[in-house]
């Protein structure tokens, strides 16, 4: 099974929507890596973290069967990262969904009343359901795999989170839209041994930005930080994602600046095996 990351930017994507900074230009003349969609990620067929307004093009460009979705997991109700109006589509007479097919939305209170005022607070009509998620409780998905939210430091107005999977006896933490962990989120991944860790690298080459999203340095000392405390499997892969033009370091300066951390620069497309 594999983890794939649909996007890798920020809120404004990049190019950033209206700007012409040296990122956003050299965005637009390299392409390829350079060009990222707002940060999601899908684990298979049938479990996606995250709905931001770029799905609908993610789906097109991955060939990904959303038809085949059970599982949507929110970190947060921002709206990079959740776009409820577009499940709206799922209502007869515009999608044909069979009765059968639930896809259950995993996310904290404001995420739950969001899409409740975007389905006219009709789950079973648009055949969806909603679980509260709470930092520290496991949640059952498909095919035996298990995530399990953690306290992110991100929007202190709602209970953010980022997941730990657990497939096929593997883990992987997917840390974005977080500044340093939270005491409580380090208490608990002491508990596990980590194969992939994908970390928050939104503040780019910004070296004082360690609340709410993490710069390039903050990434290495978090890395480290798990290694030094056995959170890491020695031969693990740590990815940074989530980026933004702000940031200041295109795909090629962000990977001249981590290679020699032994760090990988995610981009819209990686595919990562579990």
């Amino acid at each position: 099974m594999d983890f794939l990351i649909c996007g890798s930017a920020a809120a404004e994507g990049w190019p950033a929507l209206f700007c012409d900074c040296r990122c956003c230009v050299e965005a637009w003349k390299r392409g390829g890596k350079d060009v990222r969609t707002r940060t999601t990620y899908q684990l298979g067929d049938t479990i996606r973290v995250d709905f931001g307004p770029d799905s609908y093009a993610q789906m097109l460009r991955f060939q990904l069967p959303f038809d085949r979705l059970r599982h949507l997991l929110v970190t947060h109700s921002h709206q990079d990262h959740w776009h409820p109006g577009e499940l709206y589509f799922r209502r007869p007479g515009f999608s044909v969904v069979a009765e059968e097919n639930i896809l259950t939305v995993h996310g904290n209170a404001r995420v739950g009343e969001t899409l409740l005022a975007a389905i006219d607070n009709d789950l079973a009509y648009f055949r969806l359901d909603f679980h509260e998620v709470r930092p520290g409780e496991w949640i059952s998905l498909d095919n035996g795999v298990r995530a399990l939210p953690l306290a992110a430091d991100h929007d202190r107005s709602e209970t953010c989170v980022f997941y730990l999977f657990e497939v096929d006896g593997k883990f992987l933490l997917q840390a974005n839209d977080t500044g340093w962990f939270p005491d409580a989120t380090w208490a608990m991944l002491r508990d596990y041994s980590l194969d992939v860790v994908v970390l928050d690298s939104t503040s780019g080459s910004i070296k004082d930005g360690k609340h709410g999203h993490m710069g390039c340095n903050w990434v290495v000392t978090a890395r480290d930080q798990m290694l030094k405390e056995g959170i890491l499997k020695p031969e693990h892969r740590c990815i940074a994602n989530h980026f933004s033009h702000n940031g200041g370091w295109i795909h090629e300066e962000l990977e001249a600046y981590y290679a020699p951390h032994g760090i990988e620069v995610g981009y819209d497309g990686l595919r990562i095996p579990l």
